[in-house]
């Protein structure tokens, strides 16, 4: 099978190849072309040296990004809209950071390039043509769908720790099974991950939890130890040590209420992580949701089967300091934290009658969670997603599937019409302006308003809206005048 490439690719290339030096299409792109996916990006590598790609480039009056001064050997080419990164051909070695190569060199062959690389399905090139190179049998990989280092694992995860988080991160993303020398040497060699930056880390699990198969990653990072791990985070010139995501060992083997449970805690939170929307913000709460589950105060029994009472609560707390620890946005955490918190009120809430609804979205509405009318409501399309998610994952039959899906659309549809803020009311002060001359009182009547259409005692329609103002103020400038006899 030949590939195809884009014609900036090729133009690229051809700007290479023109001047008697090699191209080949690298890396990821030729890997997800060959599995029928749209790369993010292109890499092309070279023996041309950066000054000769970037001379080239000039003749051919493409733009040039030049702060990368960090990136060896790596230049980024601008055809008309389009990026591509051309790299000359480079070996390197590794010294004591845990990520960063000692030692770089150019060097004169795509064998030697392809060799540096983390994984087999990594390691193949293609020429303009699209005729593949494959000194590591990356394709026989690709084809069997499994995952290998390129030569030995052991040897691969010392030079780079990081590399085992991509490990797990391609077996969320592709679904591919690891060979097995590569569990084997990440236990190997968890003692690098410390010398790890908490970014780097981060991007790769943000990655894995988006990942169509994000349970299998999560999985493995467990099962080997890596998800236990600390990793560092430097601030004011000082470096703190994080530990990543220890917690979650604490949920293996944890068991359940049989009667609503087939799995223990932490395969029932793999299950739901298959099933999860994909989105961060879902596949970490998804991912925390039963966090606190087992934990001491949390973990009870009644009539023999263990409870877990009040642990959306407690959940939503560790939930918090998990995330603040990894240093997640503020707002980040704010919404993984509620979605957490609100999980357990989903399903209590679906067979009950819609003004017990109605009652949930009116707190929510008043508790400062949301700025908007518009933010409550992606929230709770977001707590559907980890409810189903998370039903999926249990003794749920289709039907109650069904119900519970039926009942979030429902649920999202209501929250829309729930005002949070004076601007989701349909009237605003230039349109009550002829109704309330006086300047406090203009003031005082559109938050009136808005607890009245919240409470259910006033539609959010422009007409009654402005009837019910002009009433307020008629009952407002009798009061007033009561008050002067």
């Amino acid at each position: 099978m030949k590939l195809t490439l884009p014609d900036y690719v090729k133009a690229a290339m051809n700007m290479l190849l023109e001047s008697d030096f090699e191209a080949y299409m690298v890396g990821g792109a030729v890997r997800d072309l060959f599995l029928g996916k749209v790369p993010d990006d292109y890499d092309i590598v070279t023996n041309a040296r950066p000054d000769e790609i970037k001379l080239l480039a000039e003749k051919k009056d493409y733009g040039i990004v030049s702060q990368l001064g960090q990136n060896f050997g790596v230049v980024i080419v601008l055809i008309g809209k389009k990026s591509v990164e051309i790299a000359s051909y480079r070996n390197e070695t590794y010294g004591r950071d845990a990520h960063r190569p000692a030692q770089v060199w150019y060097c004169d062959t795509l064998e030697e390039d392809l060799g540096r690389r983390d994984f087999t399905i990594n390691a193949m090139a293609v020429d303009i043509d699209g005729n593949l190179t494959d000194e590591y049998s990356g394709m026989e990989d690709l084809n069997h769908k499994v995952l290998r280092t390129v030569g030995n694992a052991d040897k691969r995860f010392e030079e780079d720790a990081l590399r085992m988080f991509r490990a797990c991160r391609f077996v969320a993303q592709l679904g591919f099974s690891c060979d097995v020398n590569i569990p084997k040497a990440i236990k190997n060699n968890l003692k690098r991950v410390n010398g790890l930056s908490l970014e780097r880390v981060r991007v790769e699990l943000d990655k894995l939890l988006c990942g169509a198969y994000a349970d299998k990653g999560m999985k493995l990072m467990v099962e080997t130890g890596l998800a236990g791990e600390s990793c560092r985070f430097r601030i004011n010139k000082t470096e703190e040590e994080i530990p990543i995501l220890p917690e979650l060992s604490a949920l293996v083997g944890v068991e359940q209420n049989p009667a609503f449970h087939q799995y223990d805690v932490w395969q029932h939170t793999l299950a739901a992580l298959s099933n999860g929307d994909r989105s961060l913000a879902v596949s970490w709460a998804i991912l925390l949701h039963d966090i606190a589950k087992g934990q001491e105060g949390v973990r009870g029994y009644k009539d023999g089967a263990p409870t877990d009472y009040g642990h959306e609560v407690v959940g939503a707390q560790m939930a918090q300091k998990i995330l603040n620890r990894l240093r997640y946005s503020g707002e980040f955490v704010k919404t993984v934290t509620w979605l957490v918190r609100n999980h357990m009120r989903f399903g209590t809430n679906i067979d009950r009658p819609d003004e017990v609804t109605w009652r949930w979205l009116r707190q929510a509405a008043r508790d400062g969670e949301f700025r908007l009318n518009k933010d409550m409501a992606e929230a709770f399309k977001q707590l559907t997603a980890l409810c189903v998610a998370d039903a999926s994952a249990t003794e749920a039959t289709e039907q109650e599937l069904i119900s519970a899906q039926m009942y979030g659309k429902r649920l999202v549809k209501m929250a829309y019409k729930m005002p949070v803020h004076t601007t989701d009311l349909n009237i605003n002060g230039d349109d009550l302006s002829t109704v309330v001359t006086d300047k406090k009182q203009l003031a005082s009547i559109l938050p009136v308003l808005l607890r009245r259409v919240q409470d259910g005692n006033l539609k959010n329609e422009p007409m009654e809206l402005r009837l019910a103002a002009e009433g307020w103020v008629e009952r407002q400038n009798n009061n007033q005048g009561e008050q002067h006899e």
